[in-house]
């Protein structure tokens, strides 16, 4: 049968061998040695990238494998990383953005990972993690767990176990594994949307993981509801509105939505949902996390005149449709002497020519695979800034007798897109 259920499923997963004894050395190379037949690379063609995107590992018989969802996003081709080095085509079943979850399907039937609640693990346990960082497939990286349960995202229900096993741009996806070689959780993030590693790993719990796979599996999509609502916690407006109740605040109703349809206003204050208090958004997030379109969601809004509760029916969230305009011009920052040399006349500061390295004296070879031969040097440039590819310029850049290809991203990256996370700065604000 495809699909276990939940109970069936927690039995399989988690009825595994008993964790160590306590005061028994920790040997991570014979843990590591049990999970690597189940851990694989994620390949990918898209997005303006080509080769190593993240990781992910075997969870369930039958090729069913699971990564993280921003690590196949914009991908029109996946491939999976067998242990021994074997590349095959995958197939996507599904994808949860707010769990971050997606869930492949490959040819092949590796054996699943072992796996141990998360719930039972403590502040300054021993944890590993595996993933391909950097392009540096099945790499181990050793550390503890920071805190079993952090609070990290106001819209999202999931609390992640912080750690600092080292993290980097392919980590994605890959498990965090305990000292039997156990998946605990799945990377996902690295903390204020750093680019490498800080310290502080954020993975996603497997009791989570495996669910939300379940659904996937048995549904293809988690279809989650939309309430049209823009709030914020009534805590952080409570130094300029000092009588302010505990709940959230309704900053902006959607027209059209389910809660403008419920009469719910700009001002108001809930502090329930379906009877359960609400003090920051991420409650709201909890009551909504077992809720699908269609179902009734019961909001209590306080006010002085006493409270009243109304009755929303949830729509499905709406996805954004993927951009098919033309991408927008972007300013290298690099001008030519004039004529027909190729030799850079001036960078402009704060442009990604200048955030590059790229100084004036330097040789331009060629642009975007092609060699500037006589005056074409300067029109080529202008066609590359015209309509750039997601994946920047590149520059072939000759400086003294060092020649160097260099990429330029649109906001003076080396590398124009970030593979590994999605933590956009925190706001106060939060859509549901």
């Amino acid at each position: 049968m495809l699909v276990l259920g939940a109970v069936a499923l927690v039995a399989v997963l988690f009825g595994v061998r008993p964790a160590p004894a306590a005061g028994a050395p920790i040997d991570f190379a014979a843990a590591a040695e049990r999970v690597d037949p189940s851990c694989v690379g994620i390949l990918g063609r898209g997005a303006g990238r080509t080769g190593d995107r993240g990781a992910g590992f075997v969870l369930r018989p039958g090729g069913i494998v699971v990564t993280a969802a921003h690590v196949v996003a914009g991908l029109g081709e996946i491939g999976v990383r067998l242990a021994d080095g074997n590349e095959v085509a995958a197939r996507v079943v599904g994808v949860d953005e707010l769990s971050d979850v997606a869930v492949l399907r490959v040819p092949v039937d590796p054996p699943p990972v072992a796996v141990a609640p998360s719930a039972t693990l403590r502040r300054g346990d021993a944890v590993a993690a595996i993933g391909d960082p950097l392009g540096f497939a099945a790499t181990l990286t050793v550390g503890h767990v920071s805190s079993p349960a952090r609070p990290f995202d106001e819209t999202s229900p999931y609390d992640l176990v912080q750690h600092d096993a080292a993290l980097n741009p392919g980590s994605s996806g890959g498990p965090l594994i305990d000292a039997e070689g156990r998946v605990v959780a799945m990377n996902v993030a690295i903390a204020d949307g750093a680019r490498r590693n800080v310290g502080i790993g954020l993975a996603l719990p497997i009791e989570v993981v495996a669910r939300i796979s379940e659904r996937l599996l048995a549904d293809g999509d988690l279809a989650r509801p939309h309430l049209g609502l823009r709030l914020r916690a009534a805590a952080t407006l409570r130094s300029a509105i000092p009588s302010l109740a505990a709940g959230i605040v309704v900053e902006a109703v959607e027209p059209a939505s389910p809660a403008a349809a419920a009469g719910l206003e700009p001002g108001d204050l809930l502090i329930a949902a379906n009877g359960r208090p609400l003090e920051r958004p991420r409650d709201l997030a909890r009551a909504l996390e077992t809720l699908r379109p269609g179902d009734l969601l019961r909001l209590t809004a306080g006010a002085a005149e006493g409270d009243r509760t109304v009755t929303v029916r949830l729509a499905a969230a709406i996805r954004p449709r993927p951009p098919t305009a033309a991408p927008e011009p972007v300013a290298l920052g690099v001008d030519l002497e004039p004529g027909a040399s190729r030799r850079i006349a001036a960078v402009a500061p704060d442009t990604p020519a200048g955030s590059a390295g790229l100084a004036a004296g330097d040789e331009l070879l060629a642009v975007a695979g092609r060699r500037i031969e006589g005056e074409g040097g300067a029109s080529l440039l202008r066609a590359a800034e015209a309509a750039p590819v997601p994946g920047g310029v590149a520059l072939l850049v000759r400086r003294g007798d060092t020649t160097r290809l260099v990429v330029l991203g649109p906001r003076g990256r080396l590398d124009a897109d970030a593979p590994f996370g999605s933590n956009a700065e925190a706001l106060s604000s939060h859509l549901f």
